[in-house]
Formats: structure tokens, sequence, C-alpha cells
């Protein structure tokens, strides 16, 4: 992953506790709280109190030409005197047990869809449990609508959409735990774009998934906030189209990047010691592939502490093409998921 451009952002280091080094596990853990704070306080928001929703499910008839078993879950959430249900998707390879499981956090509500290559994914001894996140709360700057309206959010550092979607994902990994067919030591959540952004904070805040994937997620995501060219998505970007994605706070550090507590790869650093892929799409310049790359080397050291080789543990990938989540990144990442089912940990 060497790469002369990356050296010449000028990061700094954020292992470390006031201007301490952090030189091992025992530093590491008395950082990481701090630095969990830091980006929900200053950029994506603090999560509301955990509901405990009810669970009802629906058996689908379709069956993947005989392969898969599929319930349709709904999850109810009450608070007061206001409900809201989401629907989700379990498809499991059927008559299997201890199965593991991608947690997608999807786009388009209908499964299959162009971004979930269901058949395949369920041919390789997959399950997949998947939620559209807009069926969560909508992708907009109106927050009485979908779960939001349950909560309230008059902090400038409460949740913003990102959160709310990162919160369900949450609990979502709660139900799989309680399905006998489903391995819960490994479930791998994957998101593409700013549902990789969401992978990546759901992970962070909860250890229990054994991979992480992120696709093309870039600003606020996997890349690094500084030292962006031109032709990067930058927070001045981001935060004029999208603020609701965020907390109210995060504003202002636009054109101010130098200003925060942390980088991204911090975000990444939370996930260790557990494993991370993160993908790139060549064509992809606005998501700062080298970025990304950069991210991912920099985390490493999180890994380190634990006695883990970074190499085995964090992946970055580019392909070819442009902002997706193709079969060609599913493949990818079941691939590395294979990889590390095979693994005598």
């Amino acid at each position: 992953m060497e790469n002369k451009k990356l050296t010449d952002r000028k990061i700094p280091d954020f292992f470390a506790v006031n201007q301490k080094k952090v030189k091992n596990l025992e530093d590491w853990e008395n950082i990481r709280p701090i630095i969990k704070e830091q980006l929900l306080k200053e950029e994506y928001g603090f999560l509301p109190e955990k509901l405990t929703p009810k669970i009802t499910t629906e058996k689908q008839w379709v069956d993947f030409a005989g392969k898969a078993e599929w319930e349709s879950v709904f999850f109810t959430f009450e608070k007061g005197g206001k409900t809201h249900t989401v629907r989700t998707e379990l498809v499991l390879p059927k008559g299997k047990t201890n199965v593991p499981v991608f947690l997608s956090l999807n786009f388009q509500r209908e499964v299959p869809n162009k971004y979930l290559p269901m058949e395949e994914i369920i041919d390789t001894g997959f399950g997949v449990f998947a939620f559209c996140y807009e069926n969560v709360t909508e992708d907009n700057g109106d927050f009485e609508n979908g779960l939001c309206a349950l909560f309230e959010r008059e902090s400038a550092d409460a949740f913003g959409k990102i959160s709310i979607w990162a919160y369900f994902a949450s609990i979502c990994m709660d139900y799989l735990c309680t399905r006998a067919e489903v391995d819960r030591d490994n479930v791998a959540i994957i998101g593409h774009s700013r549902l990789g952004k969401t992978a990546l904070l759901c992970s962070a805040l909860d250890g229990r998934f054994k991979l992480t994937c992120s696709n093309d997620s870039g600003c606020c995501g996997a890349a690094i906030s500084r030292g962006k060219c031109k032709e990067n998505e930058t927070f001045e970007d981001i935060v004029r189209v999208f603020p609701f994605w965020f907390c109210k706070d995060f504003a202002k550090y636009v054109n101010n990047e130098s200003a925060l507590p942390f980088d991204q790869h911090m975000l990444l650093a939370l996930i260790a010691p557990r494993y991370l892929i993160i993908g790139g799409a060549r064509e992809d310049v606005w998501a700062d592939n080298e970025g990304q790359q950069l991210s991912c080397q920099l985390a490493g050291k999180a890994w380190g502490f634990y006695g883990e080789d970074p190499s085995k543990m964090v992946k970055y990938y580019e392909r070819e093409g442009t902002h997706f989540l193709s079969r060609a990144d599913w493949n990818i990442y079941m691939s590395y998921f294979k990889e590390i089912l095979s693994r005598k940990d």
C-alpha cells in the first residue's frame, strides 16, 4: 500500500493522551473512550437511548430456487405515545445452521436489488439480514419522521441521521444473536457510500461484528479529512448538501478541518482488533481513494497494540470503475470473509 502521495498529508498523531504517545494496549484502551466520545460529540452526534422493540415475523414464499428461507422481520418501537415500525429481510441458506451472515444496509426496499445479489450470496454459503435505511428514517433534514420522531434532538451534539441508521443496525445485531440458525460470532456489516459511513460508525460503537465492509464511504467515512485535493469531497461540500447526516456542531469544521481533534483513521482504529476491509473505485475521485488508503495505514497502529498484524486485519482495495456496490465488490468481501472463517484465531 505504499504511495508517495500519501505522505504529503500532514496528519497529527492522535494516538496520544495529553501529548503523551500511546505505546501499548493499556494506553490505547485508556484513549478509546475519549476518541469515541469526540467522534460522537463533534461529528456524528450522540445516539439516543436504546429502546427494546416488539418483533414480529412473516414468512415469504420466494425461496431463491429452493435454496433459501426468507422471513420479513418487523421491529416496532414505541415511546411517548409514538410508534414506528421498520421492516427488514432475513434470508438464510435452506436447512443450514451456524450460518455466517452479512448485515446489509440497503438503499432499496426490494430484495434482491442492484446492490444486493442475493442468490450469489446464498450460493457462497452466507445469509443476509437487510434493511432499507429510509425505512428507519428518511434521508433528509426532517427529524420528525421515522424512528427519529421518537426522540428529542435539542442539543448541538445530538444524533444526525448516520447515527440513527447505525443505532438501528446495532439493534438488528441484537436480533441476529437470538436466531439459532445464525453464527452470532461471525456477522459482518456492509454498507456503500453514506451507508459505508454508517457501517463504520456502527462497528466502532458495537464490538460484536467480526468483519466491517465499507464501500466507497469517502468523506466523513473512511477517507482522511485533512489535505484533500480540489477533486475530492470536502466538509464544505458534504455539510452544504447533507448537514442532517451529522450533529449540528459539526458545521464549525467547514473550511477548518485542521481544528478537528481527530481524523477518520481514528474511527477505523476503534474497530480494532476485529477485521476491516475498505473498498474504493478508481474513477470515484470524489470519495478520495488516497485518503481512504492512508486512513487504513494510519489506523493499523491500533491493531498492533493487540499483537495483530495490520496487513492481515485491515484491507484496502480498489477496483476499476465508478461509485457503486457491485457484484465484483461483493465477491471480494465474501472471499475475504471466507478467508477469515478459515483462520484459526
